[in-house]
């Protein structure tokens, strides 16, 4: 996902400095350079240029993201699909190249939940006067809720990720999701006693956001510890990371 940040008043050294600032550290494989022209890569789905084929593109997505959050990806055939859109195979067929090529698109309409979902969150009154810690508590535990919410569906679309013919345009909204959250971390970087502030909220969110969502959506929180314990010793390990107090 490409870097998230406003431009306005870039134009100034300090509003430069600040930018950058703001900006995350990322945490993923790079683009690979080449000097020879490349062949685009094909869409996963097949282009629907009238409304009522968009309409029965989007139920056809929605209805593999229901399935796919209440059964198991391997178990789930375009016949289900068709069925649950309430079209035919052949209707399906005429807009996607098949079944893997479904996963990839139902983690951009899941991404797209997300990222409304969490520009919501950090717009909420109560967030504007509290500080990094409240922050940080706040941000994981409705990670956490959010993860647990919706476990088979994710678990499902890992796999199509990796399926994907384009991971990084897949990457590039995730790292827009993760820059919206850095930016809003950032706010109170004055509270941060780290050396590099940059750094440590980095690295801190990709920490624990990969922690939480692979612990919850793998089922790997030891029942004596529970999910509400383990979020707050994850929110602990990122304060004292950054240097904040952290509660008793």
């Amino acid at each position: 996902m490409a870097e998230h940040g406003g431009l306005a008043g870039w134009g100034h050294a300090g509003s430069l400095r600040e930018a950058k600032a703001n900006r995350p550290i990322l945490f993923a494989n790079p683009r690979p350079e080449t000097r020879l022209a490349t062949r685009a890569r094909p869409s996963p789905d097949r282009p629907t240029r009238q409304p009522r084929s968009a309409a029965t593109r989007d139920r056809i997505l929605a209805a593999t993201e229901a399935l796919l959050a209440a059964g198991d990806a391997d178990a789930l055939t375009i016949e289900q699909v068709a069925e649950r859109a309430h079209v035919s195979v052949g209707a399906i067929y005429k807009r996607f190249r098949g079944k893997d090529s479904l996963l990839p698109l139902v983690l951009e309409r899941v991404h797209e939940q997300q990222f409304q979902r969490l520009r919501e969150m950090l717009a909420q009154p109560r967030w504007a006067g509290a500080g990094l810690g409240e922050r940080i508590d706040g941000l994981l535990s409705a990670f956490a809720d959010s993860q647990l919410a919706r476990q088979r569906l994710i678990r499902a679309l890992v796999v199509g990720y990796w399926q994907s013919p384009d991971q990084h345009g897949q990457a590039e909204r995730s790292a827009e999701l993760m820059a919206t959250m850095h930016a809003w971390l950032s706010e109170r970087t004055g509270e941060i006693r780290h050396p590099d502030p940059r750094l440590a909220v980095s690295l801190g969110l990709f920490t624990t956001l990969q922690t939480l969502q692979s612990a919850i959506v793998l089922e790997r929180i030891p029942p004596e510890l529970g999910l509400a314990r383990f979020v707050a010793e994850q929110a602990r390990m990122f304060r004292a990371y950054l240097g904040l107090e952290t509660p008793a």
